[in-house]
């Protein structure tokens, strides 16, 4: 008597997590009934030879449909089952980020941002940069970018990422530019003066300016002596005698010069007349646009 043929195994299984993602571990469940055997294919290839058993883990490198395959039988003995499952495997999206050198610009100064973006599962495609803060990604493409803010202030900037299954992703930042610093005298003005005290105040015998060729020398004088108010002249580079100031003056009298230049720390100086003692002298510097508001030298 013939022994009695047996039942067909039947191939199945399950994977989890359901929505994996590039880079994630898959585990693979059999589900199979009347099978001693199981065996996979993990990589689409046709062949169940990449894992055997009843579990099997893969991990997919690249977004999209990848097809696994349980083969299922019973001591290796026909018939044979197979089932073949699609599996969808999700996108990761770039990560986006960028840095900045100088990370503190100054007014004028170029900058050079530089793409840190990275991709989990795959290559970045495409880089785009708005630096003007129009929202559109249009101003430069690339990994490095340039760029120069001529008025101090905080700009918005952004850099969008496209990875090359589509995704996207985008860094913003706001950068603070500073004001470009005041530029200094490559030769610092100098003011001399020789005198002596009189028993009314002092008397000047030499009064000299030095300054850079360009720069703007005003002149105030006010109080019992002064020969007159005010008077400029621009430097051509040397020194200035200030001839109608070699004379007497009477205590309290107040002589005030001024070196100044576009964009450059000027200098002030102030002779105080007193009575039978040297002039006090006070020495400052001045701002660009403050001619008026002597400071401290830093």
């Amino acid at each position: 008597m013939a022994a009695p043929a047996s039942a067909a195994p039947v191939a199945s299984f399950t994977y989890s997590p359901p929505v994996p993602l590039t880079g994630q571990t898959v585990t693979f469940t059999s589900t199979s009934m009347g099978a001693t055997t199981i065996d996979w294919d993990l990589d689409g290839d046709g062949l169940c030879n990449d894992a055997s058993g009843p579990t099997a883990t893969t991990i997919f490198a690249t977004a999209g449909v990848h097809t696994v395959t349980i083969c299922a039988d019973d001591d290796g003995l026909p018939p044979f089952a197979t089932q073949p499952q699609t599996i969808v495997v999700a996108n990761r999206p770039p990560a986006a980020s960028f840095s900045l050198a100088p990370a503190r610009p100054v007014a004028g100064e170029s900058v050079t941002l530089t793409s840190t973006a990275v991709d989990p599962d795959g290559p970045i495609a495409a880089q785009q940069w708005d630096l003007d803060g129009d929202g559109g990604f249009d101003d430069s493409a690339g990994e490095i970018a340039h760029y120069t803010w001529p008025k101090a202030g905080t700009y918005p900037i952004a850099l969008r990422v496209l990875d090359r299954d589509g995704a996207s992703a985008v860094a913003r930042a706001n950068v603070v530019v500073d004001p470009r610093p005041p530029k200094r005298f490559r030769t610092a003005p100098l003011v001399r003066f020789v005198g002596a005290p009189t028993a009314t105040g002092a008397r000047l015998e030499l009064l000299t300016v030095a300054a850079p060729r360009g720069a703007r020398i005003g002149v105030r004088c006010r109080g019992g002596g002064c020969p007159y108010r005010h008077r400029r002249t621009t430097s051509k580079g040397k020194p200035i005698a200030l001839r109608k100031l070699a004379r007497s003056f009477r205590a309290g009298a107040v002589i005030e010069i001024r070196v100044t230049r576009s964009d450059t720390i000027g200098k002030f100086t102030r002779l105080r007349f007193r009575a039978g003692r040297t002039p006090l002298r006070v020495d400052r510097c001045l701002n660009p646009g403050h001619p008026n508001k002597p400071v401290r030298c830093t």
